[in-house]
C-alpha cells in the first residue's frame, strides 16, 4: 500500500479485476439502491479549534481511511510499535486472502466474492501527507469533532483482534514496515465489503454515509464528498 512496494500492487488489484467485480454487484446494487435514506451529521464541532483532520482515499476497488500520528492517541497508538514512524497512517479492512496476496488467481478472487471469508487489517506507515503521497488519488479531507474522532478511532481500535493481554496478532509486512497487515474481526462478505466497513467507521465519526448498501470504493468517495459538501454549510464560523 505505499510507493515503494506499490500502493496500488495492494489496493487497487488492476482494471481488470474491478470489472469483474462491477459486473457481479451491479444486480445487486440496482436492487438495494433505492433503499438508502438520507443521513445527517453528527458530533459536529463547537469551534473551528476543536476541528481534526482525517483523510478518506480511494485506490480503485479499495477506499482506506488516513490519520494523522498525533491524532492516534492510545487506542491506535500500538500500530508505531509494527511499523516505521510516519506523519499519517492509513487504515484498511479487507479479505483475508485477497488483500494479502502477491498475485491474486481466480481462485482467490472467486472465492472473495462468493464465500464468507475471515478478514484482516491493513496498515500503512506514509511518511508525508496523505496528498504528497498519492497524489492523483482520488481523496476527500473531513473534519470532525474531537468527539467524532474518538468514536472513529474505537471503531477502528474494534476492528482489530487482540490476545488476552491486549496485543494485536501481526501477519505479513512489508520488508522496511512501510506496512503490516494484522488478524481482524468480522467477515467479508459480497454484501459486507472493506468499502462497506469503510463506510461503518466514518459514520461512527458523524459523517453521513449508508452504511448497509456501500459496496464500491465509488460509493464511499461519493458520499465523503457530499459530506464535506454539506459539513462547509455547517461549519463553525470562528
Amino acid at each position: 500500500m505505499e510507493k515503494t512496494r506499490g500502493s496500488k500492487s495492494l489496493l487497487a488489484r488492476g482494471p481488470a479485476l474491478q470489472w469483474w467485480v462491477v459486473l457481479l454487484l451491479v444486480p445487486l446494487v440496482l436492487v438495494l439502491s433505492g433503499c438508502a435514506g438520507s443521513k445527517k451529521w453528527n458530533y459536529l464541532p463547537a469551534t473551528r479549534a476543536e476541528e481534526r483532520s482525517i483523510y478518506v482515499i480511494a485506490h480503485g476497488w479499495h477506499a482506506g481511511i488516513a490519520l494523522s500520528n498525533e491524532d492516534l492517541g492510545e487506542e491506535l497508538g500500538f500500530v508505531r510499535e509494527y511499523l516505521r514512524p510516519g506523519r499519517y497512517y492509513e487504515f484498511g479492512w479487507g479479505e483475508a486472502e485477497f488483500y494479502q496476496a502477491d498475485k491474486v488467481t481466480a481462485p482467490i478472487f472467486l472465492k472473495a466474492v462468493f464465500w464468507r471469508n475471515p478478514s484482516v487489517m491493513h496498515v500503512f506507515s506514509i511518511p508525508a501527507t496523505p496528498a504528497e503521497q498519492f497524489s492523483g488519488s482520488d481523496m476527500v479531507e473531513l473534519k470532525l469533532s474531537e468527539t467524532g474522532l474518538k468514536h472513529l478511532k474505537d471503531q477502528l481500535r474494534a476492528s482489530f483482534k487482540f490476545d488476552p493481554v491486549r496485543h494485536p496478532y501481526p501477519l505479513k509486512g512489508a520488508p522496511h514496515r512501510e506496512n503490516r497487515f494484522f488478524e481482524a474481526r468480522g467477515y467479508y462478505l459480497i454484501t459486507h465489503t472493506c468499502n462497506t466497513w469503510t463506510a461503518k467507521v466514518l459514520a461512527s465519526g458523524g459523517v453521513p454515509m449508508d452504511t448497509l448498501f456501500t459496496l464500491r470504493s465509488a460509493g464511499v468517495m461519493r458520499q465523503a464528498k457530499n459530506a464535506k459538501r454539506a459539513y462547509l454549510k455547517l461549519r463553525p464560523s470562528e
